[in-house]
């Protein structure tokens, strides 16, 4: 991981509640692979908006 992504767990967790509390179960699923894509540069930032909250 980056220096950046480094302090991002603490984010990452406040999203996944945010997800539980939103009930989008999809979203919450692919939120580790879409982290994963971004922190390997695969993914820009509005790519992995894109991917977590598709719409219906």
């Amino acid at each position: 991981m980056t220096a950046t992504l480094d302090a991002i767990p603490s984010m990452i967790d406040r999203i996944r509640h945010d997800l539980v509390g939103l009930k989008m179960p999809r979203a919450l699923e692919a939120l580790d692979h879409v982290v994963r894509r971004l922190e390997h540069g695969e993914l820009s930032a509005l790519e992995a908006i894109v991917i977590s909250f598709p719409r219906n």
